[in-house]
């Protein structure tokens, strides 16, 4: 490294950590002249815009803003997936399909792999979500962006797919994790007709909602949240459930939260406990469900409820 450093194993170290409130690394705090902390993690900033985002000060970081937006109201599906002479996916067959011959249909990036246990726990509902998606609107399409760590392993999980992909060990899946801020998998953002991305979080829209979540829009994702709170006027308050014996479990207007039966996002209704923290998706709640359950997934990555993340 070109600057400069505190001692290997300075106490300094520890209070810096405390001062600041550090939770992950790498981390980049920027002290102003004045001695005050003007930006208390720029380590972002610095991989999205390199030295493009010196000075990181309000006023700059107002500049950047200004120009992320301009960049996604002019998005096309070109600008997401070509890069350079990179200008195509595959098919099930290994045969090239332009990028250009995707433009006007709504896309899927699904961010996936076949070590991920969560992964393999949403694919089955993903495939039957594409097959009803697509009897309606043969406008729509599935790209599938590996992380699995060889050849080998890609080819055996991609051959349960129905969609398209990217080639293994593509260098665009580095750039596209980065652009959509993939902290954890699976994942699945949703690209319409213009090319604009319509929403990082498709992949919860589909747990929640499956097929009906399409087109991913929020007008229609309202409508969807509308119809499910009248059908939950329709169930019980209360239920117990042998999964928590402990205590009743009352039906709750929630965000987001994990599902302690089945292990997967849910959000809008739970049946929930708020002394245990326990959450149960109305379908399991009412009718048990199986249990995805959780395990350690590849080298460098750490699997936990219904998503694997970067350790």
């Amino acid at each position: 490294m070109p600057w400069l450093a505190l001692p290997f194993k300075d106490k300094s170290c520890e209070k810096l950590v405390r001062y600041f409130e550090l939770r992950n690394i790498p981390n980049l705090v920027i002290i102003g002249q004045d001695g005050k902390t003007l930006n208390p993690n720029v380590a972002e900033l610095i991989e999205d815009h390199g030295m493009e985002a010196y000075p990181f000060t309000p006023e700059k970081l107002d500049e950047l803003a200004a120009i992320e937006k301009a960049k996604l109201e002019s998005q096309t599906l070109e600008s997401v997936l070509v890069n350079g002479e990179n200008d195509f996916v595959i098919d099930k067959s290994g045969s090239k399909v332009p990028v250009s011959a995707l433009v006007g249909k709504n896309i899927l990036l699904y961010f996936s792999a076949q070590w991920c246990p969560p992964c393999r726990a949403f694919l089955p509902k993903l495939i039957e979500a594409y097959h009803t998606i697509k009897g309606k609107d043969n406008a729509f399409e599935v790209i599938f962006i590996s992380s699995d760590s060889d050849q080998s392993t890609f080819d055996e999980f991609y051959s349960e797919m129905p969609w398209l992909a990217l080639p293994f060990g593509d260098g665009r899946k580095q750039i596209l994790s980065r652009k959509f801020k993939i902290q954890g998998i699976p994942a699945a953002v949703a690209i319409g007709p213009s090319g604009r991305t319509i929403t990082k979080e498709a992949r919860m829209h589909l747990t929640a909602y499956g097929a009906d979540a399409f087109p991913f829009t929020e007008e229609h994702l309202k409508q969807l949240e509308e119809e499910i709170d009248e059908k939950a006027k329709g169930w019980p308050e209360k239920v117990k459930h042998e999964l928590h014996a402990e205590h009743e479990l009352l039906r709750t207007k929630r965000s987001t939260y994990i599902c302690d039966g089945c292990g997967e996002t849910g959000n809008s209704w739970s049946f929930h406990c708020k002394e245990c923290d326990f959450d149960l998706h109305p379908k399991c709640a009412l009718k048990e469900d199986e249990d995805t359950g959780s395990e350690k997934g590849n080298e460098g990555w750490n699997c936990d409820g219904d998503v694997c993340r970067r350790a």
